[in-house]
């Protein structure tokens, strides 16, 4: 309650209980659920539970953002078949706030995803060409910031925020690499014992053209290896002369760029999710003189 509180997004009864670590019956969870609410330390209006801080201004604001991922959906879909269409995409995954059912007028639709192992700079480099020669409008639904190959499926990054990610990722393109994903990463599931995987309804697999068999053709063997090590070199150094004022620490977590990862997160948002989550856990055990686990 308190994670998803960081995004003013209040739960009803099952999605707690999904989200919940506690691994007993949902007869005994709901027991639990309600002692809480009994002692006023979670409130519920109608189909949702609140915390401390939230109201009926967050209940609105998550109709809202529901509502717009219901119509935004179908473009995430048709965006994804684009995406896997470029050279060595192996799978496409959506990630973000549309992955929890939310999109908003601020919003975009986030992209996971997995290349050919050895060419995924390759990969990335048109996929970024292709975003830089999107219209305006039209950019939000191209945000390729984070991708791994398909023979290094571990996320190094074990905590809540890469947990949720995990939990809630949608598969679009090949179903099979979406559950070798969670099966890598099955860390995730001591925080979601009660979170399925999400069904293939709508997943395709991987399209082929003529287009993008003769570009993994052209650059296969040594000289493809040659130029995904030099778009990652040169990539890296980009970064690193952009960004001169990070923490070594700070940006390995926001920039990682490895042969088989890439993530860019320019906005640091993982490590505020994680520093707002930790202040409203204590904000709670002092107000309700409580210790969370």
């Amino acid at each position: 309650m308190l994670y998803f509180a960081v995004f003013k997004y209040p739960l009803t009864r099952q999605e707690v209980f999904e989200n919940s670590a506690i691994t007993s019956s949902k007869e005994k969870f709901t027991e639990e659920l309600d002692i809480l609410i009994k002692n006023f330390l979670l409130k519920e209006d109608g189909d949702f539970i609140l915390g401390m801080d939230q109201d009926k201004n967050d209940i609105a604001s998550r109709l809202n953002g529901n509502d717009g991922a219901k119509h935004i959906m179908q473009t995430a879909y048709r965006y994804s078949k684009k995406v896997a269409a470029f050279p060595f995409v192996d799978a496409v995954l959506l990630s973000g706030s549309l992955s929890k059912n939310y999109y908003d007028k601020n919003g975009d639709i986030d992209f996971f995803i997995v290349t050919k192992p050895d060419r995924l700079w390759i990969c990335r480099t048109l996929l970024i060409i292709r975003y830089k020669l999107l219209p305006h409008s039209k950019k939000k639904y191209w945000c390729t910031n984070y991708f791994i190959s398909s023979d290094a499926l571990a996320i190094p990054d074990m905590n809540v925020f890469t947990g949720t990610e995990l939990a809630y990722l949608i598969p679009t393109v090949n179903y099979t690499i979406y559950k070798k994903i969670l099966h890598e990463n099955n860390w995730y599931k001591t925080r979601f014992p009660n979170k399925l995987p999400a069904l293939d309804k709508n997943c395709i697999s991987p399209p082929q053209s003529i287009l993008k068999s003769l570009i993994e053709q052209i650059t296969s063997g040594r000289f493809g290896k040659w130029l995904d090590d030099k778009l990652l070199f040169f990539t890296l150094k980009h970064w690193q002369k952009k960004y001169p004022d990070l923490a070594h620490e700070d940006f390995e977590l926001q920039f990682r760029s490895r042969k088989n990862v890439c993530k860019r997160h320019t906005k640091g948002f993982q490590n505020k999710v994680l520093k707002t989550w930790e202040e409203k856990q204590s904000q709670y055990e002092k107000t309700f003189n409580v210790t969370l686990k």
